[in-house]
């Protein structure tokens, strides 16, 4: 399915290089020509399908219909006025990206869990005879389902004097710069609010922004980026700021928990259809994931800041490294509006880091680890996997692995690391570490048949990023030998 999607994204069938136009009632014209033809970011230009292909849709869900919806028409206002939509509370838009529907599961569950937070009109957008052609006349579409949405806002203001800044869209990659198309069709005044959950990258990322989302698109524009590698490499998320506040979980690259076989994704999903989907896009939609368990989670998706660092792959590892720990911590999802920044600040950079199973949201530490030097051990690097346990007030957490994947630890240098655990462990009294060895292949003197590797550690500065309380966790002189010993530290001082 990777192969196929390539294979769709760089289909020329047709590139205009012209500005062809074609316009219908309400909606306006639409043309292919600059922007949205501009070589090298977007090659190909088509011009969006008919309405009636495309065939916009408007599932309603109330609390007073929370089940059955209601569906909405603009060419048939009765089905509006008929129907349980409340002009007193905000709204609430979801819409689907490519290949997808607006009957799909994760639009229910998200519309559930709004309608348990709170009295919303949730309406779910469905343009899934648009998002199955190919995916560069998928992405004109987007054009037209924005069209589609504003127009039906601007019924809303007719019918019941509503106003756009009641309303809120909510879209998953193409989804995200359906939203987009929307709000810039809305003025005075403005969409309230845009999420962009992992906004989609291919033929969007370097674009000007008359082509993708936005912070001028709505007052308040936020969006979660959780698959931003390069599309050569299968990213299928943007990687640049469209917000005003943009989170980049786990880095915005590679999630935890998404290594799994294509059997482990089905067998966890259920299904061979939600497994396949997982295999082939779990990167891509663990945003709209985290963003659904946000709404109602006790747990808060802490986050912060590190665009001060730069706005490059090097802003994660200024994050890992605790860099970022002395701005304030935000809530990224659905309360990230609680924090927005001031009047005129866009593109304000957020990092976090999630567990690797739902629930994503845990509670997060930084922790750096110094290695000592004995004296005897040269210019020795041993690589490997580290964990740690941390025990308090409240009890004891499981294993946390502080590593995403095997890294060198040599002595007398320090390392900082992120672990994310689903256990508050209260105010920390002690700390076990423990690490396994993984040697080169290419090396069969050091695999461990023939010795037993070992490094030393008496120090680990340990940080919560809930709260910010700060400890040092003291051992003693001993080794810690692989796949052997968990060693134990207490809160204490020491050098």
């Amino acid at each position: 399915m990777k192969v196929l999607f390539l294979l769709n994204v760089f289909v020329v069938a047709t590139i205009a290089i012209g500005s062809d136009t074609v316009c219908y009632p309400d909606l306006g014209c639409f043309d292919k020509g600059k922007p949205f033809y501009d070589l090298p970011d977007r090659p190909i230009s088509y011009l969006p399908d008919n309405r009636e292909d495309v065939r916009t849709r408007f599932f309603l869900n109330t609390r007073s219909n929370p089940v059955s919806y209601d569906e909405l028409s603009t060419a048939d206002l009765s089905t509006i006025s008929g129907s349980h939509f409340n002009p007193s509370v905000e709204t609430k838009f979801i819409s689907h990206g490519y290949m997808e529907n607006g009957l799909v599961w994760w639009m229910e569950d998200m519309a559930t869990e709004f309608l348990n937070a709170g009295d919303y009109n949730v309406i779910r957008v469905d343009w899934g005879k648009g998002s199955t052609a190919t995916y560069g006349q998928a992405t004109a579409n987007t054009r037209i389902v924005g069209a589609e949405i504003s127009f039906l806002i601007d019924k809303l203001k007719e019918l019941y004097g509503y106003t756009a800044d009641k309303v809120h869209i909510i879209g998953h990659s193409l989804g995200s710069h359906v939203a987009g198309y929307a709000g810039e069709r809305q003025t005075n005044p403005k969409l309230g609010r845009i999420t962009g959950m992992d906004p989609a990258g291919p033929y969007f990322e370097g674009t000007d922004i008359i082509v993708r989302l936005d912070p001028s698109d709505a007052t308040f524009v936020d969006a979660i980026h959780t698959d931003t590698d390069p599309f050569y490499t299968i990213g299928c998320g943007i990687f640049e700021p469209v917000g005003h506040m943009d989170f980049y979980a786990n880095g915005g690259t590679d999630q935890p928990g998404c290594d799994q076989s294509l059997i482990a994704n089905i067998r966890t999903s259920g299904g061979i259809y939600d497994g396949g989907v997982q295999y082939v896009a779990c990167n891509h939609v663990r945003s709209y994931e985290y963003f659904t368990e946000s709404i109602n989670s006790r747990c808060k998706f802490t986050s912060f800041e590190c665009t001060q660092y730069g706005q490059d792959d090097d802003g994660y590892e200024d994050y890992r490294n605790g860099k970022c720990y002395e701005n304030k911590g935000v809530q990224m999802g659905f309360h990230s509006i609680d924090s927005r920044p001031p009047a005129g600040v866009t593109n304000v950079m957020y990092f976090s880091n999630t567990r690797d199973e739902y629930e994503y949201c845990g509670e997060q530490y930084r922790f750096q680890i110094y290695v000592d030097d004995p004296g005897w051990l040269g210019d020795t690097r041993e690589k490997g996997e580290v964990f740690a346990i941390l025990e308090g007030t409240r009890g004891k957490t499981g294993t946390i692995p502080l590593t995403t994947e095997s890294q060198y630890l040599a002595p007398d240098k320090n390392y900082g690391f992120i672990g994310v655990t689903d256990t508050d462990p209260g105010k920390l009294t002690r700390m076990y570490l423990e690490w396994t060895y993984d040697p080169d292949w290419y090396k069969p003197w050091d695999w461990d048949v023939w010795t037993n590797p070992e490094i030393y550690v008496h120090k680990i500065e340990v940080v919560s990023a809930e709260d910010g309380k700060q400890y040092t966790m003291c051992g003693d002189d001993s080794r810690i030998v692989a796949d052997r010993t968990t060693k134990e530290f207490v809160s204490s001082t020491c050098t």
